[in-house]
């Protein structure tokens, strides 16, 4: 327990050292966002979005930032602080499903591990919360509570809509076709209510609802004529989802289904730095469950993503750091490099690492 209590203490003073320290105009946004909230602008919050603060996702995290504006009277990088409640709870869970001698070691591997560190509180992205949904989703069917499984897996979805590709590793666990319908009504329904007032709003369709980073994960195809391409994601994922329906089980393994639809989404998609986190929970089950076999290509795939950083607005690098060093904030880096083929080979040495780790982890049977 003294370990734990060190790895926590250590770890909070680095996340609030970094939050202090950094900023991003995204967290910007969601202070505008926050405001209108607190002003009483509640359903119709998108209809203050604009060039220079766009909402451009669900309304659940605006209500959550319009909760929590306050803070922002003493300084904006406050806002980052109630990411904790989420970040914490997860590493919690993380410490909760592995065998005892290795709750340290995993707790840890949460604790300082790059990605949630960056994203959660540089660039203050609210995507730990989905991820903290995510794992909680992870943790109930382990505990076999389905419904509430499918109910976080829901307010996952309302907050970003990835966690709906594992909707259908939830299902095959259940044993008959009115527990999976059951399953997916509770599962849609935080998405619906918390959309359901703002359906109206021609802002909140097209900024939204159907908003263009919705589609990133249907640009990779195989062109097969002139107007039909297969889709290579949404293609990987049905066989996959195939190849578990008909190879049903459950168990503590079942972190194997929850990160393959995952790894293959950013396989085949050009991802923002901070979707990342949504992987990350499943890749410390990862290396405690499977004993650091999977090293090298999670490191690969950490290395690249830091690597691909430089290769967005400066903002996310060197200019995230303007708290301390002022001067950085209108900065620009002069890459001397061909920008689309370095990027490419960065993606390419990222899915190349991700595949293998598909095709390592892969259950031949649900239950291995």
């Amino acid at each position: 327990m003294n370990k734990i209590l060190i790895i926590l203490l250590a770890g909070i003073l680095l996340r609030l050292f970094l939050a202090f320290s950094t900023i991003h105009s995204d967290l910007t946004v969601f202070h505008v966002a926050g405001k209108v909230i607190g002003e009483g602008h509640i359903f119709n919050l998108y209809d203050y979005s604009s060039d220079a603060a766009t909402f451009n996702y669900p309304p659940l995290i605006y209500w959550f930032f319009g909760i929590f504006n306050f803070l922002s009277n003493w300084g904006i990088w406050l806002l980052k602080l109630p990411y904790l409640i989420f970040d914490l709870s997860l590493g919690l869970l993380l410490y909760k499903v592995v065998e005892e001698k290795r709750k340290a070691l995993v707790f840890g591997l949460w604790m300082f591990n790059p990605i949630s560190l960056y994203a959660t509180y540089m660039m203050g992205q609210f995507d730990i919360i989905p991820a903290f949904f995510t794992m909680l989703s992870f943790y109930l069917v382990v505990q076999k509570k389905l419904k509430w499984s499918a109910l976080a897996l829901g307010f996952g979805i309302a907050f970003k809509l990835y966690p709906v590709f594992l909707l259908i590793p939830l299902l095959i666990i259940a044993k008959s076709f009115i527990t999976r319908i059951k399953l997916v009504l509770i599962a849609a329904l935080p998405y619906f209510i918390s959309v359901l007032p703002y359906l109206s709003s021609e802002s909140f369709r097209s900024n939204a609802l159907f908003a263009s980073q919705s589609s990133k994960s249907l640009y990779a195809g195989i062109q097969v004529s002139g107007g039909e391409s297969i889709l290579l994601f949404p293609f990987f994922l049905l066989l996959f989802y195939l190849y578990i329906w008909n190879n049903q089980s459950s168990g503590i393994n079942l972190w194997k289904v929850f990160l393959i639809p995952l790894l293959l989404f950013f396989i085949f998609t050009h991802y923002h730095p901070q979707w990342l986190i949504w992987v990350t929970p499943f890749l410390v089950l990862d290396l405690s469950f499977e004993r650091f076999k999977n090293l090298l290509p999670i490191f690969l795939m950490i290395i690249t993503w830091i690597a691909s950083l430089f290769f967005f607005d400066p903002s996310l690098t060197i200019g995230i750091f303007s708290p301390l060093f002022p001067a950085l904030k209108n900065i620009t880096l002069n890459i001397n490099a061909d920008y689309n083929f370095s990027r490419s080979i960065l993606q390419t040495v990222f899915a190349s690492s991700a595949f293998y780790l598909v095709f390592k982890t892969f259950p031949r049977k649900i239950n291995d």
